[in-house]
């Protein structure tokens, strides 16, 4: 197996009878803080799931995380920001339902005890 030789930034090397001259090379990164609220999607998926938003939500938040890796931040702060409302529509319904539910039980349990009294 061969060796390659590297050289520092500035020192020449030379091959085939040429010389090269290495550059640093210097990379750039954006900043990439993209919010996807990936726990909150997976939140919502398994336990508040109305109307398959919690799936919806999971989805965008898997989107904007692929889009981040990709590089591609504009869409990924699309999808981020698609899934946070989602959830947050997710949350708000999930609770108002079971709200619903808790106070028909109620009032239809008040309703079976209240005709076991009267006998």
């Amino acid at each position: 197996m061969a060796m390659q030789n590297y050289t520092a930034p500035g020192e020449s090397m030379k091959q085939d009878d040429r010389v090269f001259t290495a550059q640093p090379v210097i990379l750039s990164m954006p900043d990439q803080k993209v919010n996807d609220d990936i726990i909150f999607s997976t939140f919502n998926l398994h336990f508040c799931n109305p109307c398959c938003l919690g799936f919806g939500a999971f989805y965008n938040s898997i989107k904007a995380r692929d889009n981040r890796l990709l590089g591609d931040i504009p869409m990924a702060q699309s999808y981020g920001t698609r899934a946070r409302k989602l959830n947050i529509a997710a949350v708000i319904i999930g609770s108002i339902s079971i709200l619903i539910i808790i106070i028909v039980l109620a009032k239809s349990f008040g309703s079976v005890v209240s005709s076991h009294h009267h006998f």
